[in-house]
């Protein structure tokens, strides 16, 4: 029974700091997201950067509903 408690408290560490990794990356995310969009030229990598970022912003708000 020890063993298993030790596993699991390995596995419960390995998980929090997966999850700090994980605010940390967030926080990131929504500095970059509420950045207003611009655009220095409007070429299609352009536009499809400023598309990507925006499903990241409806991917952030679904972790941050799951996570809530």
């Amino acid at each position: 029974i020890v063993n298993k408690l030790r596993e699991t408290l390995v596995a419960v560490q390995q998980l929090d700091r997966n999850m700090s990794s994980l605010r940390s990356w967030l926080a990131h995310i929504e500095s970059e997201l509420s950045k207003p969009i611009s655009y220095d030229s409007c070429d299609f990598t352009d536009i499809q950067r400023k598309l990507d970022l925006q499903q990241d912003r409806g991917d952030l708000a679904f972790v941050a509903e799951v996570s809530g």
